[in-house]
């Protein structure tokens, strides 16, 4: 743990030095803060360094994100835009390396160090994702025949999958939920798939037991990664805990205030591979969590998060204002019968639009009183539910993602 937390600082005291130096975004976000590196001393002084917003990737220009004589060979990520806002930055080929590297030793420790060469691999194949940007480096391992696109319409992915009848699969939760309605309507059980890793999204209560149902014998295994961080997190074989991947990202916690809280609070992270578009003490990921003060059954001695509580921008607002975490939403409806999708909406405080996908032969009388009676109890009649069925329901253009909760809020509401 201390050669592990000197490693940090030493690479944290490197990058700040290199983007005070050469970095036109940094030299302007440290002046405006009246910070320098020098005044980065120990830990104490961590809030003294400037946080990084998605509004300052958002707005930056390509000469504002990189030294201007960077030597380096890199290539320009976008984010996918789940919190609503997209942004670009540079990474280092180095860093994407290490990005597989640290994902390819998970997978090897999920495998008990006895690969399985049956997989199925879905990826978001857009040129600037930090996905297809690993797909060229996974390339490298696994047939191009075995790594197939999300963007591909849902019936294609599920022929597929049904052709090859993988043992392990890597892909988005909102994905694979998707193909599993897709079988779960043909009656079909993926009994061969034993090991299920999902990544980018948060996976909700309702999807994991849709995946349950259609991939009996697959254990489920998460990570938490984003294009500004890479591998942040991944979840403890042992429990529902995150181990923070210390090696790659320094992790804070904190409140509303931006200060370090032990309560839920927002997720900062510092990027400590990547020093092309250096990420520090970025708060743009939009994630809530709370640290986990117990040590780990599981005997790693890095640092963990109990289960990520949920993004920013998908927090609801009660008629008072007050906060309602999605999974609020997502644990109570579950179980209804008949639901095969769904979508919550929020445009105004107190109210939620739930927009719903019923099953083929199911009563949309009786899902209708299911969802009203779930919520309604879940929620203590905090807000209003104005119920629509639709015949689909479908991720926003240029993305993959089928978000279960959005809010259209501003996030001061």
């Amino acid at each position: 743990m201390p050669k592990r937390r000197a490693h940090q600082w030493r690479t944290l005291r490197s990058l700040v030095q290199h983007a005070h130096a050469h970095i036109p975004l940094y030299q302007r976000l440290f002046a405006e803060a009246g910070f320098t590196p020098a005044m980065l001393d120990d830990w104490d002084d961590l809030s003294k360094l400037p946080f990084l917003t998605k509004p300052d990737l958002r707005t930056a220009t390509r000469a504002d994100l990189i030294a201007k004589d960077n030597r380096d060979d890199i290539r320009w990520l976008s984010s996918s835009g789940s919190t609503g806002i997209p942004a670009s930055l540079a990474r280092t080929e180095d860093s994407l390396w290490h990005y597989m590297a640290c994902n390819t030793a998970l997978y090897y420790d999920w495998c008990q160090g006895k690969p399985i060469s049956n997989g199925f691999y879905l990826v978001d194949m857009a040129r600037d994702s930090i996905d297809f940007a690993a797909a060229d480096l996974l390339s490298t391992t696994v047939p191009d025949s075995r790594i197939f696109s999300v963007h591909d319409p849902v019936a294609k992915l599920t022929r597929e999958l049904l052709s090859i009848a993988p043992e392990f699969i890597s892909s988005y939760p909102s994905t694979l939920r998707a193909i599993a309605l897709d079988l779960r309507a043909q009656n079909r059980v993926m009994k061969k798939t034993r090991l299920i890793h999902l990544t980018s999204e948060m996976l909700d209560a309702h999807t994991r037991h849709l995946l349950g149902q259609i991939f009996p014998n697959a254990r489920l295994i998460e990570t938490y990664t984003s294009t500004e961080g890479g591998l942040v997190a991944w979840q403890c074989v042992q429990g529902s805990r995150w181990h923070i991947a210390e090696a790659n990202v320094l992790c804070e916690i904190v409140d509303e205030n931006g200060l370090p809280t032990n309560d839920l609070g927002h997720i900062v992270i510092t990027d400590l591979t990547n020093t092309a578009t250096p990420i520090l003490r970025y708060r743009g990921l939009g994630d809530l969590a709370r640290w986990e003060p117990e040590p780990c059954p599981c005997g790693n001695s890095a640092r963990s998060i109990r289960h990520i509580e949920g993004r920013s921008a998908a927090m609801l607002r009660a008629r008072g204002g007050a906060l309602i975490s999605p999974y609020v939403i997502t644990n109570a409806i579950e179980e209804v019968p008949g639901l095969a999708q769904y979508q919550v909406v929020q445009k105004q405080p107190g109210m939620l639009e739930v927009r719903i996908v019923a099953e083929a032969r199911a009563s949309k009388n009786r899902v209708e009183s299911g969802v009203q009676a779930a919520l309604e109890s879940a929620l203590e009649r905090a807000a209003d539910l104005q119920i629509t069925f639709v015949s689909t329901i479908a991720a926003s253009p240029g993305s993959h993602k089928v978000p279960l909760v959005i809010s259209e809020l501003p996030l001061a509401a």
